[in-house]
């Protein structure tokens, strides 16, 4: 992270919130992916707590909504907490609240909200949303119920009109659209950058050692989303190095394996990498996955895909 940036929450993990003297400037949203739209709403933010002289803070949530209202069948994710906290420090941001989002939570009014949590806990001055800003039961309050809200409670309001880009609309909804078709080579141009997923490097099958292409097993974090079974150009941050790689995601259907898996081949890399953690950013998809009639055949492919990967990250470079 470039900038550093305050956390804030009610766990153990983040530091407790005081609301400031003289108010804040509050940026509201659940934040998944931190896009075009997202970086917008930073921007105003930073420069509207600059001109009133008050902190500004991100007001998020440490868990999807739609995780505590449906459990297993929620949202994936797209981006980590402490992703979002550095690229919002990046931006500029002071501070970033992560709400414990829970049943009861889901339960309060927009009236209750306003005053009870934009209000009184962040002390908010100011508050910055987008205009498909839901709040409160439901999503029953919306941008305009926010701008009333916030003259009977006593803070500003600023509306972020909605980004687009090609003519569609950047969302968070948008982004996994491009993931789960596997169109990641436009995923930064609606995110800002290019998809990642967290994860550590495992003891795989060891398939690839046996075709000359020694692959590392990568076992992704629980709950994100994944890109289409195929073969990707990838970039993998390991501590503070980065190795441009080979990824395949399926079921290796040459050698008939049963269980999906992750795995990648890492050009020009020296040492041994297991249980490391890495955040594998996924550039651009070369095919889908395929059954060869050989294991030769499977090998020159491989080969083909290496020399596209080195192809692509000179361009790059």
């Amino acid at each position: 992270m470039t900038e550093s940036i305050k956390k804030y929450g009610k766990g153990k993990k983040y530091d407790r919130y005081a609301s400031p003297e003289g108010g804040a400037a509050v940026g509201l949203g659940n934040f998944d992916g931190v896009h075009l739209g997202h970086r917008a709403l930073a921007r105003k933010l930073v420069s509207e707590a600059r001109r009133l002289g008050v902190p500004s803070v991100i007001y998020t949530f440490e868990k999807h909504p739609q995780k505590v209202i449906e459990g297993a069948k929620s949202t994936r994710l797209i981006m980590t907490n402490d992703k979002k906290a550095s690229i919002f420090g990046e931006l500029g941001v002071d501070g970033i609240y992560f709400e414990d989002f829970s049943r009861e939570y889901s339960a309060m009014t927009p009236e209750d909200f306003a005053r009870d949590v934009i209000k009184d806990r962040l002390g908010a001055a100011l508050v910055v949303a987008g205009e498909n800003y839901s709040f409160g039961a439901g999503g029953k309050g919306k941008a305009q119920d926010l701008a009333a809200l916030g003259r009977r409670f006593g803070f500003a309001v600023e509306i972020i009109p909605e980004v687009k880009v090609n003519g569609v609309v950047v969302s968070s909804t948008f982004l996994r659209k491009l993931i789960k078709e596997g169109r990641l080579d436009e995923y930064p141009q609606y995110a800002g950058a290019a998809y990642t997923i967290p994860g550590t490097v495992t003891h795989g099958r060891e398939v690839g050692r046996s075709l000359g292409f020694p692959t590392a097993n990568i076992m992704p974090k629980k709950g994100f989303v994944l890109p289409p079974d195929g073969v990707y150009v990838t970039s993998s941050r390991i501590g503070d190095r980065v190795y441009t790689g080979v990824t395949n995601i399926g079921r290796n259907p040459t050698f008939d394996m049963k269980y999906r898996s992750i795995e990648t081949f890492f050009l020009d890399l020296e040492g041994d990498l297991y249980d490391c953690g890495i955040e594998l950013e996924f550039v651009k998809r070369l095919r889908g996955e395929i059954r060869f009639p050989s294991k030769e055949a499977l090998e020159e492919q491989i080969a083909k895909d290496v020399t596209a990967a080195r192809r692509l990250a000179a361009e790059k470079s």
